[in-house]
């Protein structure tokens, strides 16, 4: 046989529960409802037992920690917990706290990484009032252990929600501190010191400088604040001074600022001429003579007078000069170059111009309209010093690429809007050459015959110059213009020598009768 396996019997499905009677089912009901009201009931009954047993236990122990003969738990003096002290107990902590605060603090006063000096408790005068200890900590004992039944149960209570807290205050006196301090700022202290001006008219400049020098200062007002709020807190530390940092009144530089090169001017001295040597030693002298020149203010300055009289005595050499429109020989030629110079100088500074004259002829150092003849006895030049201060002329005569030159520089107080100066010229009109003019050379010295010319100038054109003042801003900007004169050069004709010796006709040739 073929075996089968083992297979489980089929099962039929569990019966359907008989449904109870209505009322029996209202009985079983009824019953439920009891047993859950008589749980609840037994529930209820044990939580208010608990409850009460508890409330009686905080109770007893309140009233437990009411009647205990040492502070209570929850009070603190210092940062010391007291709960469980007695009160000699209490004492001892609290002062052996403040004397190992007293041991430990101390302060230290430094400058500048230097430490002047070390503070401790007895130096500040710090110190603690132990009859201020026995108020704490009868303060603290009350708590709890004072009043009625009911207020030591509330005092109890309220020191389960916040604890109380009690702290010592110092007392302290600043007097020697601030002597301590009062010492460092003496040894701190550096006063600024100001430039000044050491005038001495054997030198050049007149003057020198002296360098200021900035001081410092403590202060020491709020320093007491500083440790006074360290002492409170029984911070110890250091304190470093910082010294605050005083400026000169007045500094060099600004002394430096009062004067300055308000202007300078030169020329070229010509290389080629009759004279030339003598004129560029006469216009050396006339420069040399200004130079290291001070001028007060309102003083007023005449360059025939620094320049002194054009004489061999006072070094003068005979070289061509111009007079009444001509080149001549005369003592001093050149001179009118070294016043043509210094007047541009003069005008570029800003100074007063109270006398000028132009040449005849226009100059060949200088710009149409900028230069300034002088004279023995007919033309001077004089300038005031109106900046109200004093100023300086320095005079250079100095060689610059195979050229002598004149060189005038003016030192002063600058303008108080910062404006320079400058003349500018313009030819308005040009007079052409007149017709040229003869001259008979009676003694035969350049031509004999009549018919022979010989050009003593070749004449020259004349001009009508306007000349104006300009003032610049600090930035060099022109910012007006003011027309100051118009010069005029006349023109010149040119000049020839003509001979007075009539040329012999030579006889004509006759042919002879043989």
């Amino acid at each position: 046989m073929q075996n089968q396996g083992y297979r489980p019997a089929p099962q039929k499905a569990p019966a359907e529960p008989p449904r109870p009677h209505k009322r029996r089912e209202r009985l079983i009901q009824k019953k439920r409802i009891f047993l859950v009201c008589s749980l609840t009931a037994v529930v209820i009954i044990v939580a208010a037992a608990v409850a009460a047993m508890t409330r009686g236990g905080n109770e007893e122990r309140r009233a437990y920690n009411a009647s205990r003969q040492t502070f209570l738990d929850g009070i603190y003096v210092d940062g010391i917990s007291l709960g469980g002290l007695t009160y000699n107990e209490a004492w001892d902590a609290v002062s052996k706290r403040v004397q190992e605060w007293e041991n430990a603090w101390s302060l230290q006063i430094a400058c500048n990484g230097f430490v002047y000096s070390t503070v401790n408790y007895a130096a500040a005068g710090i110190h603690f009032d132990y009859e201020q200890i026995d108020s704490l900590l009868q303060s603290a004992w009350a708590i709890g252990h004072t009043g009625s039944s009911s207020t030591r149960y509330e005092q109890v209570k309220a020191l389960e929600e916040e604890p109380a807290t009690r702290y010592t205050t110092l007392t302290y006196d600043m007097s020697q501190v601030n002597q301590i301090l009062s010492q460092i700022k003496a040894e701190v202290d550096r006063p600024a010191v100001s430039a000044t001006r050491v005038d001495d008219d054997t030198k050049w400049p007149p003057f020198s400088y002296t360098d200021d020098e900035a001081g410092q200062t403590l202060d020491i007002t709020g320093l007491n604040e500083r440790i006074c709020a360290m002492v409170d807190t029984l911070e110890s530390g250091v304190v470093d001074l910082t010294p605050v940092p005083v400026e000169a009144t007045v500094t060099r530089a600004q002394l430096e600022a009062q004067i300055v090169k308000l202007s300078s001017y030169e020329t070229t001295v010509g290389k080629t001429g009759d004279y030339v040597e003598s004129r560029t030693e006469n216009i050396r002298i006339g420069t040399e003579r200004f130079n290291h020149l001070i001028i007060r203010a309102g003083e007023s300055v005449s360059f025939n007078k620094v320049a002194l009289k054009r004489t061999e005595a006072n070094g003068y050499q005979p070289a061509l000069e111009i007079a009444y429109g001509n080149y001549v020989q005369g003592i001093g030629g050149g001179i009118c170059q070294v016043s043509s110079t210094l007047y541009n100088a003069v005008v570029n500074a800003g100074l007063t111009v109270n006398k000028r004259t132009p040449h005849a002829i226009p100059s060949s150092y200088v710009d149409k309209g900028k230069d300034a003849t002088v004279s023995d006895d007919r033309y001077d030049f004089v300038f005031t010093n109106n900046t109200g201060a004093d100023i300086y002329i320095e005079t250079e005569f100095v060689k610059v690429k195979n050229y002598w030159t004149s060189r005038f520089i003016i030192y002063g107080r600058p303008d108080p809007n910062g404006y320079t100066y400058k003349l500018d010229s313009q030819v308005v009109e040009t007079i052409p050459l007149p017709d040229p003019t003869y001259e008979k050379d009676k003694d035969g010295t350049y031509v004999i015959y009549d018919d022979e010319t010989y050009q003593i100038s070749p004449g020259r054109e004349g001009y009508v110059v306007d000349v104006y003042l300009v003032t610049m801003d600090s930035k060099g900007l022109e910012i007006s213009r003011e027309k100051k004169y118009t010069d005029t050069y006349k023109a010149a004709a040119p000049r020839f020598y003509v001979g007075v010796t009539p040329r012999e006709t030579p006889m004509p040739d006759v042919p002879s009768i043989d």
